[in-house]
């Protein structure tokens, strides 16, 4: 029988994206977390980041506060990067409580193991959850008073090593939607090709790994508003150095249909916003959403019926996604045609 449940079915709306705005509005909102932490102005910390850690863990303390719980002495990270990783150290770090980690992906090719690195334990199979908690029970963690932070992407949501190319499938998905959308006589191969390239780790120095500058780039070269190989020349010599450079020295050469996204990308930029390509991001939702609806996107098994057991025993369940709010939360628009934020989307649990 298929089961189907939503990331709101544990968490509730005690979820962040990448603005790191709780969906719950009775929780703190950033601008006054950083007044209370003393954080500088500017974009939201990354998961990378120290800062993350404290804002992440001051949103867990207010968590508990409202349902009444104990205070805290445990936090407890799932998830499957070194980002992850660096949560945890970071949260370790911030203290006086204890952290531990849980770095996982199915490699059915290894050897099932279960590795420890201090506190934090990498493996190789998602089904090992529950070997991790097990040995968080014999090590006395008290779960009443633990706030267990679970990554969304790749972990919670297209598990790495099971459903996780549906993921990046809908980016492609939706880049390719809104660019076709865009310039009616596309060059599709082309722009695959391209975008396939500036994915690549190589180019991040140009994209920061990120996916608006990604996308747009791809399509102001498949337009021909610059030559890659150009592009990497100027980027090697200095001349551009960053995404807002590209849009000032493309200017002229901007094919007409895209005159107005231009516009709009280079008035975004100019004020800090760092996912200035909306409608890539809006296809991108649409492109997930219907991923989850028919299956090829699918919640973790093993992580889900982990985190039931653990809410049952008390634990704080908060998720945290580094997608950018507009590939989760739909616009005014969507929402008025019926589209789910991302975190109340029905997938199949598998």
């Amino acid at each position: 029988m298929t089961v189907t449940a939503t990331i709101y079915d544990l968490t509730g709306d005690a979820v962040i994206y990448r603005d790191l705005e709780p969906c719950d509005p009775a929780l703190p909102r950033l601008a006054d977390l950083r007044a209370r932490l003393g954080l500088p102005a500017g974009p939201p910390p990354r998961k990378r980041d120290a800062a993350y850690a404290r804002v992440v863990l001051a949103l867990a303390e207010a968590a508990q506060a409202a349902r009444g719980g104990p205070p805290l002495t445990t936090t407890a990270v799932i998830g499957d990067t070194d980002n992850d990783r660096l949560l945890a150290e970071h949260l370790r770090q911030i203290g006086p409580q204890s952290c531990y980690g849980f770095i996982g992906e199915d490699r059915p090719v290894a050897p099932e193991r279960l590795t420890w690195h201090g506190d934090t334990a990498n493996a190789t199979r998602w089904h090992l959850l529950r070997g991790w908690a097990a040995e968080l029970d014999w090590r006395g963690v008290d779960w009443a008073r633990t706030a267990l932070l679970i990554d969304i992407d790749k972990t919670l949501l297209g598990p790495r090593g099971r459903s996780d190319g549906a993921i990046d499938d809908a980016r492609a998905e939706g880049a390719l939607a809104v660019a076709a959308g865009l310039a009616s006589n596309l060059d599709v191969p082309t722009f695959r090709r391209v975008y396939g390239e500036l994915c690549r780790r190589e180019w991040h120095d140009f994209t920061l790994d990120n996916q608006d500058y990604v996308v747009a780039t791809a399509l102001l070269i498949t337009t021909g508003a610059i030559g890659l190989a150009e592009l990497r020349d100027a980027i090697d010599a200095g001349v551009i150095g960053g995404f807002a450079a590209l849009l000032a020295v493309v200017e002229p050469a901007v094919a007409p249909p895209l005159a107005a996204l231009h516009a709009e990308l280079r008035a975004r930029v100019a004020e800090g916003d760092p996912t200035p390509f909306k409608a890539f991001r809006r296809a991108e939702l649409t492109a997930t959403l219907a991923r989850m609806a028919d299956g090829r996107l699918t919640l973790c098994s093993d992580l889900f019926e982990l985190c039931r057991i653990l809410a049952q025993r008390g634990a704080l369940l908060l998720a945290a996604s580094d997608k950018p709010a507009e590939s989760a939360l739909p616009s005014p628009e969507q929402r008025a045609a019926g589209v789910l934020p991302l975190h109340r989307m029905p997938a199949r649990v598998d």
